[in-house]
Order: C-alpha cells, then structure tokens, then sequence
C-alpha cells in the first residue's frame, strides 16, 4: 500500500459527537424539518386544492400522520440517549481497503444487468437522444435479474464504507477513487435513462453526511448548517435537468409558461399527491385492511425466499385498485406513513416507535464514528428524508447495503489489539 495511503487509512482525527450540524440528528431533523414540511404540504391539502381530482387528506389524517412521525421522533431521541456514548480514547472499528474491492465489483456487476439492454442496443440510446425514442422505450431495455440487478444498491454502502476507510484526504488518484467515480457517472446515467432520481439522492446523501461526519473543519458553516433547506433548489435544478429531455420538451413544454414552474408544481404534487394517496387507501381500503407488505417489502423482494411470502404479504392487487379507480396512476408513491396504518391500524404507531429506534440507534453509532450502524446512519438517512414521500426504510433497496455493511464489519472489521468485531 502506498504510503500516503496507508497513513489516511489509519489516520483518526474524528470531531468531536457534539459537534455535528442539527440536521444529522434524526430527532432534529424530524422536528425542525420534515414536521413543518409536512405541516406546509398539510395545510395546502386542507386548502383549496385544484391540482388534485380527489382529495381524501382531511383534519383526521393530518393529525394521525403528525401523530406517526412525533412518536418517530420522540422514540429517536429516547434511542439515542440511551446509548452510552463510547470513551474518547477508544479505538473504533477499522476496516482493510480491500473490502472496497469487493463491494465495487457487486455494485458493477448489478450495473452491468441493469445495463445490460442499453449497452446491446446503444442505438436506441442515441435515438432517444435525439427525441425520436421515448422514455418508454428505454424502459423496456432496463435487465431485470432478481439477486444480481438489485446489487447497483451496493453503490450506498460503497460510498459509506470509502469515507470510513479513507476518513482523511488522500492526494493524488488510486483506484479506489475511480470506483468512486464509476459509480457516479453510473449512478448519474441510470438516472437519466430509467428515471431513477432516487438513486442519486442514495449516492450523493451519504457521501454529504460522511464528509461532514470526518472532514470537517473545526468551524460550522452557516450554509452547510443550512443544508436541508438549501437543498431545495438543488433538487428543483436536478429535476428540471433530468426532466428536460424526457418530459419538457416532448410534452409538457405546451402546458407551463416555463420550466420553473412545471418542476416547482410537479415536486410539490409528488409529495403532496403521496400523502394523500395514502389517506386515500385508509379511506378507501380501511385501516388496518392489508398484509404488512411495505413493512416486509424487503422479504417479499428476497431471491429465492420471496415467492413463498409474497402470497401472505402482499397487497399489491389491491393498492393497485385503489390508484388505477381512486387516484392518479402518474403520482403512485403512498408515503412512508400512512401505508403502516394500512397494515396494522394504530399498532402501525408501533412501526413509528421502531423507526425512532432504529434511527436513535444508527445516530448512537453515528456519533461514536465507529463500526456498522455509523455506515448504516449514512445509508438509512434517505429514508428518513423521504418519509413523506415514500416506504423506503424496509425496502429491498435498503436490504442490499446494509446487508452488505453488517457482513464487512462483522468478517473484516477488527480493533487495534483485538483479532476481529
């Protein structure tokens, strides 16, 4: 190992926990953001809403949603303050540089599937370029392999991990970066091509989150204090360029008097159409009516095991009812709270109290810059972020890096003086 290298590697100048932004604390983030963005989508169901045919969000709902994510969060900053926070002089967990290795090579293989269609018929690509192909078409060419197309997954645990081993800047390039990179410009294309935005939100948030977790200077900047809000039109900015070529120009560029406006309203109605949604299946499909399919999303999706769960887990045939005859197919997400409910009725504010803990626990780890659950705080976060929107936390898109995480660190991870973790 070159020897700038292997001083990063071992080097652990980590800022203190309590110096951290607000926003990297669950319980915060719930209250000082998600909380008031969920009141503002909340007041503007309540109001006079013209962009929705049916609206089945009222006062109930929005007490019961509030209820969901107050219990989350109280149970988060429960979790947290019971985990002891570990002994400064303690030497975190420390993991080899090859596990970089092996993490990249799944989460190419899962590209190389998923790409597998677009790489044998670039034509089509160069067609839809030009805009005579539709976003449709290269729909159809997304490889589906059940177990191998899921590991592009795997690019969430490969960032965290990096920023883990590599928890100092290393100068110059080596290979590792460009595994880095790779997965960037992949991440960024399967994007474009599959309209996969979620997919960059899962590769460019924990890259936020570990650099400001170990490569912070010892001043907060205001900004960066900031970074929820600020990245708003950020996101506005990603989805206006992602949208250009797929929708503006073909269609919607008759429809709005600019840009700006189309991508302003349509974000607005992905979160505020979720909420709704899923009021929409309380109402419709009654609480506590569905097999907890969003709770074992992860399971149902598992190679192999799956198909002998799915026919006792799944709710697939009804949600589906519920959005084709009561709501707009276009704008499908349920959110990731009311869908709880669905399954298991007001036992779903058990769920909410497990997700507090879970994201109570992963900070815990977080703070203590050591071992599985400061990776996995990284990876998790998306979740969190997007819970008004979607039910990403017990998805399969979050089993493949965490799956991955748990086994590095527990066959490779190790502490000075100790043989293995």
């Amino acid at each position: 190992m070159p020897r700038s290298v292997h001083r990063a590697v071992r080097a652990r100048p980590v800022a203190a926990a309590g110096d951290g932004y607000w926003w990297e604390d669950p319980a915060r983030l719930i209250l000082f953001f998600i909380l008031p963005l969920y009141g503002l989508l909340s007041v503007s169901l309540l109001g006079d809403q013209k962009a929705i045919a049916r609206v089945y969000f009222d006062g109930f709902y929005a007490f019961a949603g509030a209820l969901f994510l107050v219990v989350a969060m109280a149970s988060a900053w429960l979790t947290q303050g019971a985990q002891p926070m570990r002994a400064a002089r303690a030497s975190p967990v420390e993991l080899p540089p090859c596990v970089l290795d092996l993490v990249f090579v799944l989460a190419f293989a899962g590209y190389l599937v998923m790409m597998s269609g677009v790489l044998a018929q670039p034509a089509l690509l160069l067609a839809f370029l030009r805009g005579s192909a539709s976003a449709f078409d290269l729909l159809e060419l997304k490889g589906r392999v059940v177990g191998l197309s899921t590991l592009t997954q795997a690019t969430a645990a490969y960032v965290a991990l990096y920023f883990y081993v590599y928890r100092t800047r290393v100068k110059g390039l080596n290979r590792h970066k460009l595994y880095l990179v790779a997965l960037a410009v992949l991440t960024l294309l399967r994007s474009f091509i599959f309209a996969e935005r979620l997919a960059v939100i899962e590769m460019a948030l924990p890259c936020v989150l570990m650099i400001a977790r170990f490569r912070r200077g010892p001043r907060r900047s205001a900004w960066v204090s900031l970074a929820p809000f600020a990245a708003i039109p950020l996101l506005v900015g990603f989805f206006i360029a992602n949208e250009y070529n797929r929708s503006w120009e073909t269609y919607y560029v008759n429809l709005y008097d600019n840009i700006v406006d189309f991508a302003l309203e349509r974000l607005g109605l992905y979160y505020s159409t979720a909420l709704n949604n899923g009021a929409g299946i309380l109402n419709v499909l009654g609480w506590g009516a569905g097999h907890p399919m969003f709770t074992f999303d992860w399971l149902i999706r598992f190679p192999g095991l799956g198909g002998l769960f799915q026919p006792l887990l799944d709710s697939g045939d009804s949600i589906n009812v519920f959005l084709n005859g009561y709501a707009d197919p276009e704008f499908n997400n349920p959110s990731g709270i009311f869908v709880h409910f669905y399954e298991w009725g007001w036992f779903g504010l058990l769920v909410a109290a497990f997700v507090g803990w879970v994201f109570g626990r992963s900070f815990a780890g977080w703070r203590a810059a050591s071992g599985f659950w400061c990776c996995a705080h990284a990876v998790l976060y998306v979740s969190l972020l997007e819970i008004l929107r979607i039910p990403n936390l017990f998805s399969g898109r979050n089993f493949v890096p965490l799956m991955l995480l748990f086994v590095v660190f527990r066959c490779c991870g190790t502490r000075p003086g100790h043989s293995s973790t």
